[in-house]
Parts: C-alpha cells; sequence; structure tokens
C-alpha cells in the first residue's frame, strides 16, 4: 500500500508541475509535441492540436516536451526561440504549481486541525520564561532574528542545545526583547509554557475540544499561508545548510526513503481511522509539493533554476548562449543528479536494513 500511495502522491505533484510548464508555454505558443501522465511504454492518447495527451504505463510522474527545433513554421516557435523572460516564466510555472497546490491542501488541512498560535496560554512556576519575563498573553513574533508567523517557526528556529534565545514578543501593542535559557527536562529544552490552541474549524475527525474555542474563518486560512510559507523557508534553509556542509548529505531521502516515510504515516494513522490516515497524508503531500518546488528552483543545472539562471545571464550580459554549451551544461548536471539520486537510493536501503 506504501507503494502505491507514494506514487500516486509523487504523481500527481509532478503532473500539475509540468502543468505549469504546458500552460505558460501554450500562453507563448511554444510547440508542445506531447504531456504525458506517467513514463515508459504508451497506453492511449488523444491528440488536440499540435499536442498529444498521452497516459503511460508507470505510474511515475509525468512529463510536457517542448520542441527545441521548429522549422517550417510560422504559427508556433521552440522553447529555445522564446525570449530569456518568456524562457523564466515558463520555468517559474511549474514549481509555482507545487506551491498552490500545497497552499490549496494545506488551507484543508488547517480546516481540520487544531490550530497551534505562538501566544503564551500558560507560564510553570519557577520557569525560564517566567524568570525572563514572559507573561501571558504575550505572542511571541521573532526568535533568534527570524520572524515567527506560527508554531512551526517557533520550534524551528529556537537553539536545540540549551544556548539562549533571543526572542521578539508583542505585548498590548509594544515590542519587547527578552532573551531566555530553556532548562532541561524529559530529555528536552523546555522555556516551561504551553501555547494557545484553536479548535479545528469543522471537526470532521470528531475530537473532543470542548473548552476550547475556535477562531474565525480567515484565521486559519491565514494558518494554511503562513504553514507552506514556513514549510518552504525551512525547506531552503535546510539546502543552504546541506551546501555548507551543516547537513550531512546522508541525512537527504529519495524515492525510497519517502516510501518508508508514506507507509509509517499509513500504518500509524489507520488505527485510529481513515480520516486521521486522510489528513496525515496530505500534510506529507503538501511537504513533498512544497519541497519539489524549492528544489526545482535551486539555480543547479538541469533544474528549472538552472535554465533560469542562464537565462538571466543572457538579460545582463544581452548575448545570447550557445545552444551547445547550455546542453552540455544540463546535460552534465544531469549525471550528477543521477548520481546523487543513487547515492541517496543507496542510504535510505541501508537506513531500512
Amino acid at each position: 500500500m506504501s507503494i502505491i500511495l507514494t506514487l500516486l502522491i509523487f504523481t500527481i505533484i509532478v503532473v500539475l508541475h509540468e502543468a505549469g510548464h504546458l500552460i505558460m508555454a501554450k500562453k507563448f505558443n511554444v510547440l508542445v509535441t506531447e504531456f504525458a501522465v506517467g513514463m515508459g511504454p504508451k497506453i492511449f492518447g488523444v491528440k488536440k492540436g499540435d499536442t498529444e495527451y498521452s497516459l503511460r504505463v508507470l505510474p511515475l510522474g509525468g512529463f510536457c516536451k517542448m520542441e527545441e527545433e521548429v522549422e517550417g513554421r510560422n504559427d508556433v516557435i521552440s522553447f529555445n526561440d522564446t525570449t530569456p523572460f518568456q524562457r523564466i516564466i515558463i520555468c517559474v510555472a511549474g514549481p509555482l504549481m507545487n506551491f498552490i497546490l500545497a497552499f490549496v491542501i494545506m488551507i484543508g488541512v488547517s480546516l481540520c486541525l487544531p490550530m497551534s498560535t505562538t501566544v503564551v496560554m500558560d507560564i510553570a512556576e519557577n520557569s525560564p520564561a517566567q524568570m525572563a519575563g514572559l507573561e501571558v498573553g504575550d505572542k511571541v513574533i521573532n526568535v533568534n532574528g527570524h520572524k515567527t508567523n506560527i508554531m512551526q517557526d517557533f520550534s524551528f528556529f529556537r537553539n536545540s542545545d540549551g544556548r539562549y534565545d533571543d526572542i521578539v514578543i508583542k505585548r498590548d501593542g509594544k515590542k519587547i526583547n527578552i532573551k531566555i535559557k530553556p532548562e532541561f527536562k524529559d530529555g528536552r529544552y523546555l522555556y516551561g509554557i504551553s501555547m494557545n490552541v484553536k479548535a479545528p474549524y469543522f471537526n470532521v475527525l470528531n475530537l473532543d475540544y470542548s473548552g476550547v474555542e475556535k477562531g474565525n474563518f480567515i484565521d486559519y486560512i491565514t494558518y494554511g499561508y503562513y504553514s507552506v510559507v514556513s514549510i518552504t523557508k525551512i525547506t531552503v534553509i535546510s539546502f543552504v545548510r546541506l551546501f555548507t556542509s551543516k547537513i550531512a548529505i546522508n541525512e537527504l531521502s529519495g524515492p525510497i526513503g519517502v516510501t518508508t516515510a508514506v507507509g509509517q504515516v499509513y500504518s500509524e494513522n489507520m488505527k485510529y481511522g481513515f480520516g486521521f490516515t486522510l489528513v496525515s497524508l496530505l500534510n506529507l503531500t503538501v511537504l513533498l509539493s512544497a519541497n519539489l518546488g524549492v528544489l526545482n528552483l535551486l539555480p543547479l543545472p538541469a533544474l528549472d533554476g538552472g535554465r533560469i539562471v542562464v537565462s538571466l545571464v543572457e538579460i545582463i550580459t544581452r548575448k545570447r548562449v550557445s545552444r551547445t554549451v547550455e546542453g552540455y551544461i544540463h546535460f552534465i548536471g544531469f549525471i550528477l543528479l543521477m548520481a546523487l539520486g543513487v547515492y541517496i537510493a543507496f542510504n535510505d536501503i541501508l537506513k531500512i536494513l
């Protein structure tokens, strides 16, 4: 079941990514000869205009085939014949669809789950929070120089090794700077506070939230938006830490690791019912879709980000980058990405064994 669910999730997020490229390519009159769902041998296809919309046998994403050379036609152009600005828009459209998908799903998930805010609800006696001067009702808006819109930001940007945290709170409309040093207790570094939680707007999981107030509808929409922003920000920071050797490369997970994670989410939540499982899998889909969007925008050869960099170079220099040189750059980048994929897959297998 985990393999089937993983393939379904990957196919959805990849096909929508490619649909973003398709929409903008069509907008700029680029010749798209095929838009495929799946990979491998073709099962069937329907041709509409110049484009064949096909279903292929392997549920492993999909692709949008834009022609790089067009001869003998005046009604369409190739991808290479577009302006650098148009190529940037076509390339950005794919990742943008991933962020839109993540946002739409996250809104639905946010409406069905409790909403953890950054407003202090309770403070333990003689805790680091009390000694630092925190009060009930304070809203944490910044931790160690990073804006905190939701609890996920607050948790991620705190120091995890017991060092002092610089936080900014909002109290009675005023901003106050506070330094706080967490204490080590029960295996964790804690402030001794609990944050305010809002009950789900739609209690589809039929849990008891008596005594817990709801937020208004817009609160949950905003929470969904900031959740995707937070995931995106954390993903970017994680990639930066990877390239600066602050995160080991063997901590990355590929399709095998994701399949394992999907399996764990499925098995751990099915005991509580279908609703729990669906919400948890949708949460995971948000994470994967946002990660795919960020990954493709990285300025690396063979990725959308690499093509965007080439287009930006052309805009700045006002000179066309040789198609042959660009082709070699993307080919070498593709080989390196495949090698990285094999390495990550090997590590995923070792983690399972």
